[in-house]
C-alpha cells in the first residue's frame, strides 16, 4: 500500500461520509454478529475436551425395552463397572458418578441445602484427570467418611482452600465427614458440573448391589486402551446382558424379545450436544443449533460483504468521471485497483476494530441471553482470526468494485456512455434474493419457534402450576406432619401436599410391577404422595377415588394414570386390580388400584407421556412440601411461611421455588435460543436492509435521467416510486418463494423433536413475507421518493 493511495483512500471515505458510515457500520454489525455467534460456537463444541483422555472416555447407556416401550437411560447398573474391568480386555479403567439427592451440610449450625454434590468412586481424580490443589488424588475418596470439595465451596463454608483435615457435617446421619481434597472449579465446559464429591463407599445400595438389573440413577464412565476398536466394543458391549446376567436370556426368550436390556456408549465428547437420556448429569445442549447458528454466522459474514460490494458498486456513477479523468491523465489499471483495494481495506479494517469494541461491549448482555460466561480473553483464535477475515474481506468485497471502476473507458465516459447492466445487474440482483431468502427463512424459523414455546406454556398439562409454592428441603426434618397442618391452617393457603414427586421435579423413581399376576413387567414411574396431592396438584381423576386417610386398606393402594392403564391392559376395568411389585423399597409389594388419574406432562413435550403409579405411604415419603396460594396473596403467605418453617426447624435454611418458574427452567434452553434467534433474525435483516438501501441508491443514480424524462411527460411521483420499487418487489417475491419451502422443512424438522407441538400454518409464510415487504418498503422509499422529487432539469442538464 504505497502513501498516495493512503492519503488519496482517506481523502475519499472522507469525502463521502455518509458512504464510509454507512459501510463501515454495516461491516461493523455483521462481524460482531459473526464474532458472539463464534465464541458461542466454540464454547459449545469443547465441551469435555479439557480431560486428558477425552478421545478414549464413553459413558454407559442403557436402553430398556418392555411392552412396546423403550426408555433410554443415561446410566448403567452398579455392577457393570466391575464386570468391563474383569471380562473385556479392551477396558483400561472405570468409574463411577451418582448425584446425592437432598444433601446438607451444617455450616454455622444452619443446614445449607447443596444440589451439586455426587457420590463417585475413588479412581474419579485420575480417571478424568482432575486436578487437587491439596491432597492426594489416589486416597482422597478411600475411606466412606470422606469427602472433596471444589475451591468455590471450600471458600464458601471456611473461607479458605487450605482445609485438608477439617470437618464437615452431613445433617443426613449427623456424621462427620473429613475433608480430604480440595480440587479447582470445574470448566464450564464440563457435561458435569459438582461442588461436592463424597465417597461411593458411603452409598451402600449403589457400592455393593450385585444386580445386573438395579439401573439406578449413575453414570458408569469407561477408560478405553488406546487403538481400541470402537466398533467392535459397541458389538460386545450390547452382548454383555446376555452373557453375565442371571436369567436375562431366559427372560428375553419368554417374552419373544418385548423385554430387553442393551447397553451402548457415548463418548464423553459427544455427550453436551448428542444425548438427550433420562438422568443425564446435565442439562445437554443441542447440535442442531450448532449446525443452525453456524450457518446464521456464515450468511451473516456473507451478507455484510455483499452488502460493502453493493454499495460500492452504487458509487460506481459518480466516480466513474473520476475513473476517466485519471486514466486520461496516464493511470494504468493495477494503479486504480491498488486505489479502490486500499479503500476496501481501510473500511474493513476500521469495521474489524469497531466489531472487536462491539462484541467486548455486548459480552455481558450476550451471556446473559446465552447462559454462557464467554470472554474474548479465552479465544486464542481471534486475532489470527481477525486478520485473516479483514484480508478476505478487503478482497471479496473490494475486488468486483475495484476492477469494475477501474475497467471503464475514458471515451466513454467523457461521452456519458458509462453502461452498468449486464451481468452485474444479474449479480447484484442474485445477491439481493440471497440475502431476503434468508431473512425470510429466519423470520419463519422465529416465527415458529416462538408459536412452540407458546403452547408449551399454555397447554393443558393436566395439572395446575399457578401460585404454587414449592419447598423441597424437607427430607429428614421432625415433625413434618405437623408442619403441614400448621401449612394448611394458614390464611389464604387453599392446598398443602406432602411429597418430593413433582411434575416440574427432577425426583423419579423407575420400578417394575406386573397387573392382575398376567402379561410381562412394565416398567413405570413410582411416586411416593399423600392424600393431598391430586386435589392440591388440580389434578382429575377420571375413575375411582382419590386415596382416603380414614381407610387403612389405602397403605397399599395405588393410583395409576391412563398410560399405565393401558400399558397394564386394564384400561376396560382397572379398579380392583392387584399390581405386583417384586422389587418395593428392598421387597416384594403388592397394591390395588382403587382410581385413575387423568395423564398430566412429569417430563418433557418432547417425551410421550409413561406409565405413573402413585403411593399413599407417607411413612416412605422423603418429602418436600407444594403449596397452593390464593390468587394475589403470594408475597404475605410467602412471609407466614417462613416464619411457621423457623419455628419448627430453626437449624435449616429456608430454600424455596414457584412451580411455574422450575416448569419454565425445563425449556430454558428453548427459550434462549429463542431469544438469541430473534436478535440474529432483526441484525440480518437490518444488515440485509442496508444492501437494499445501497442497492435502491444506485437504481436511482442509474435511471435519474430517465425519471427527469418522464417527469417531463407527465409522471408523477407514486407512478416514479413504483417504477424504482417493482423490481426490488419482485426479487423479494423471488426470494420468499424460494425460502417458503426450505423453511417448513427445517422447521418441521425442529418440531419433530417434540412430541405435544403445534403446526406450522400458512399464517407463518404470511407474516413473514408482510414482515419482509414492509421493511423492504421503508427502505427503499426514501431513495424512490428522493429521486421522483428531484428537479429533472439538473437531471437532464448537460454534461
Amino acid at each position: 500500500m504505497s502513501t498516495i493511495h493512503l492519503k488519496l483512500a482517506l481523502r475519499q471515505l472522507q469525502k463521502n461520509k455518509g458512504f464510509t458510515a454507512l459501510n463501515i457500520s454495516g461491516l461493523a454489525i455483521g462481524l460482531t454478529t459473526f464474532l458472539l455467534i463464534t465464541l458461542y460456537l466454540t464454547d459449545e463444541l469443547s465441551y469435555d475436551r479439557w480431560h486428558p483422555n477425552a478421545d478414549r472416555i464413553v459413558r454407559l447407556n442403557t436402553d430398556v425395552k418392555s411392552n412396546g416401550a423403550v426408555s433410554e437411560l443415561a446410566n448403567a447398573s452398579p455392577i457393570i463397572a466391575a464386570t468391563l474391568r474383569q471380562h473385556y480386555p479392551e477396558v483400561q479403567a472405570t468409574t463411577r458418578i451418582a448425584r446425592y439427592p437432598d444433601a446438607h451440610f451444617y455450616k454455622d449450625r444452619l443446614a445449607i441445602a447443596e444440589p451439586n454434590v455426587a457420590w463417585a468412586d475413588d479412581n474419579v481424580f485420575q480417571f478424568f484427570g482432575l486436578p487437587l490443589i491439596e491432597g492426594d488424588p489416589h486416597t482422597a475418596l478411600k475411606d466412606k467418611h470422606s469427602i472433596v470439595l471444589t475451591e468455590s465451596a471450600a471458600k464458601r463454608y471456611f473461607n479458605s482452600t487450605h482445609v485438608t483435615g477439617r470437618i464437615i457435617i452431613n445433617e443426613e446421619d449427623n456424621k462427620p465427614l473429613r475433608i480430604t481434597g480440595v480440587m479447582r472449579d470445574l470448566p464450564q465446559q464440563s457435561s458435569w458440573q459438582f461442588d461436592f464429591l463424597v465417597s461411593i463407599h458411603a452409598a451402600r445400595q449403589l457400592d455393593d448391589n450385585p444386580s445386573y438389573f438395579a439401573i439406578y440413577p449413575m453414570s458408569t464412565f469407561v477408560l478405553l486402551r488406546p487403538g481400541t476398536d470402537r466398533r467392535a466394543f459397541d458389538t460386545k458391549l450390547a452382548g454383555l446382558m446376555n452373557n453375565y446376567a442371571e436369567k436375562y436370556a431366559q427372560m428375553e426368550k419368554e417374552t419373544n424379545g418385548e423385554f430387553k436390556i442393551t447397553l451402548s456408549e457415548t463418548p464423553l465428547t459427544d455427550i453436551h450436544l448428542h444425548s438427550h437420556r433420562t438422568d443425564e448429569l446435565a442439562v445437554n445442549g443441542s447440535i442442531q443449533y450448532v449446525w443452525i447458528f453456524s450457518a446464521i454466522a456464515v450468511f451473516v459474514l456473507l451478507i455484510a460483504g455483499i452488502n460493502f460490494m453493493n454499495l460500492s458498486t452504487a458509487r460506481s456513477a459518480n466516480r466513474a468521471r473520476e475513473v476517466g479523468v485519471r486514466k486520461v491523465l496516464g493511470s494504468l489499471r493495477r494503479q486504480l485497483v491498488s486505489q479502490f483495494l486500499t479503500e476496501a481495506l481501510l473500511l474493513t479494517t476500521a469495521a474489524t476494530i469497531l466489531a472487536v469494541a462491539l462484541t467486548w461491549l455486548s459480552l455481558p448482555w450476550f451471556n446473559d441471553l446465552t447462559g454462557k460466561e464467554l470472554r474474548l480473553s479465552n479465544a486464542p483464535w481471534l486475532l489470527p482470526s481477525l486478520l485473516l477475515i479483514v484480508i478476505a474481506m478487503s478482497l471479496f468485497s473490494g475486488a468486483y468494485p475495484a476492477f469494475f471502476l477501474s475497467a471503464f473507458k475514458p471515451v466513454q465516459v467523457s461521452k456519458g456512455k458509462l453502461a452498468l447492466g449486464g451481468k452485474g445487474s444479474g449479480l447484484r440482483s442474485g445477491l439481493v434474493v440471497l440475502q431476503f431468502s434468508i431473512s425470510i427463512f429466519l423470520i419463519v424459523g422465529t416465527l415458529v419457534v416462538f408459536r412452540q414455546l407458546n403452547y408449551i406454556q399454555h397447554r393443558d398439562q393436566g395439572y395446575s402450576r399457578d401460585q404454587m409454592l414449592v419447598i423441597t428441603d424437607v427430607d429428614g426434618i421432625p415433625h413434618a406432619e405437623d408442619l403441614k397442618k400448621a401449612f394448611s391452617r394458614l390464611t389464604d393457603v387453599t392446598g398443602v401436599t406432602m411429597t418430593d414427586y413433582l411434575p416440574t421435579g427432577t425426583r423419579r423413581w423407575h420400578n417394575y410391577g406386573q397387573a392382575d399376576g398376567k402379561g410381562m413387567y412394565l416398567q413405570t414411574e413410582l411416586w411416593i404422595v399423600d392424600a393431598d396431592y391430586i386435589p392440591t396438584m388440580d389434578m382429575r381423576i377420571v375413575s375411582g377415588r382419590n386415596f382416603s386417610q380414614t381407610m387403612a386398606t389405602d397403605s397399599t393402594a395405588i393410583i395409576i394414570n391412563e398410560s399405565a392403564a393401558r400399558k397394564f391392559g386394564i384400561a376396560g376395568d382397572p379398579l380392583g386390580k392387584t399390581v405386583h411389585y417384586p422389587g418395593y423399597l428392598g421387597g416384594t409389594k403388592d397394591f390395588h388400584v382403587v382410581g385413575v388419574v387423568k395423564d398430566f406432562n412429569y417430563s418433557s413435550v418432547r417425551t410421550n407421556i409413561g406409565p405413573l403409579v402413585l403411593v399413599c405411604r407417607p411413612q416412605d415419603n422423603e418429602a418436600g412440601f407444594a403449596i397452593r396460594i390464593a390468587p394475589g396473596h403470594i408475597p404475605d403467605v410467602l412471609e407466614k411461611v417462613r416464619t411457621e418453617w423457623k419455628a419448627f426447624e430453626p437449624t435449616r435454611a429456608f430454600n424455596y421455588s414457584f412451580m411455574d418458574q422450575d416448569f419454565d427452567a425445563v425449556y430454558r434452553t428453548e427459550h434462549r435460543m429463542g431469544g438469541l434467534i430473534v436478535v440474529l433474525t432483526v441484525l440480518v435483516i437490518f444488515i440485509a436492509c442496508l444492501g437494499l438501501f445501497g442497492l435502491a441508491a444506485y437504481a436511482a443514480e442509474q435511471r435519474t435521467k430517465e425519471i427527469g424524462i418522464r417527469k417531463i411527460l407527465g409522471a408523477g411521483v407514486p407512478s416514479i416510486i413504483g417504477l424504482l420499487s417493482r423490481d426490488f418487489a419482485r426479487l423479494i417475491a423471488i426470494a420468499l418463494s424460494i425460502a417458503t419451502p426450505l423453511s417448513w422443512w427445517m422447521m418441521h424438522r425442529w418440531l419433530e423433536n417434540f412430541v405435544y407441538r403445534t403446526g406450522i400454518t400458512a399464517w407463518t409464510f404470511v407474516a413473514a413475507a408482510a414482515i419482509v415487504f414492509s421493511i423492504a418498503a421503508l427502505t427503499t422509499i426514501f431513495q424512490s421518493i428522493k429521486a421522483a422529487v428531484a428537479n429533472p432539469v439538473d437531471s437532464l442538464r448537460t454534461e
